[in-house]
């Protein structure tokens, strides 16, 4: 059985750490201390590479591109099919600026969403693979550079948030692994939208 790529994306270098754009590499860190899995530099791939496998005994290679955000797909296909991972299983965890800090949608299939890193990954192996998009919040100002916003700092509070719900993120990632892309969709992007809902409902 082939193994699952979860990808993360973000920036490389402690200058980057704790920015909205390498809120991929956060979670993945994450996922990869709660599997004791240690990274290891994979300098063919110009990546950062850890092998994995669930509860239920699938294989998983997670990867931290180690090269720039724009640059994210460049070595990813030679690294997929060295590895015989299907392109349309990977997952790919990245930033989203569409959503509040914390909220997370699902989806496969689609445009990049003016995500830079998406754009380069859709070069390498097409569109059809798994998107955990992870809110890290709207530009609070219009004027304000796009490229700016996601290379500025969370919060405090905006960390702290993405710290209380990291279990929740965990866990979709264990349900897109055990019940399939489909089903995970099903109940997050639904749970997603009635919680703005009720948020809507509460500010009337």
């Amino acid at each position: 059985m082939s193994p699952i790529a979860i990808v993360g994306l973000g920036n490389p270098g402690s200058e980057y750490s704790g920015t909205r754009h390498n809120a991929g590499y956060w979670l993945l860190d994450e996922f990869a201390s709660n599997l004791e899995v240690a990274w290891k530099g994979k300098l063919r791939f110009h990546s950062k590479v850890a092998i994995a496998s669930t509860s239920s005994g699938k294989s998983l290679i997670l990867v931290k591109p180690d090269n720039f955000m724009n640059c994210s797909g460049e070595y990813l296909k030679p690294l997929l099919d060295y590895h015989k991972c299907i392109h349309s299983e990977t997952i790919v965890i990245h930033d989203d600026t569409a959503f509040a800090t914390g909220q997370i949608r699902l989806s496969r299939n689609r445009g990049h969403g003016g995500h830079n890193g998406v754009k380069g990954i859709i070069r390498a192996i097409g569109s059809d693979f798994i998107r955990f998009r992870l809110g890290v919040g709207v530009k609070k100002d219009s004027r304000m550079d796009l490229a700016d916003h996601v290379l500025s700092r969370l919060t405090i509070q905006e960390a702290r948030l993405l710290e209380e719900k990291t279990d929740f993120f965990l866990c979709t990632l264990r349900e897109i692994l055990d019940k399939g892309c489909a089903h995970a969709m099903n109940s997050v992007n639904q749970t997603s939208k009635e919680r703005i809902k009720l948020d809507e409902q509460t500010k009337l």
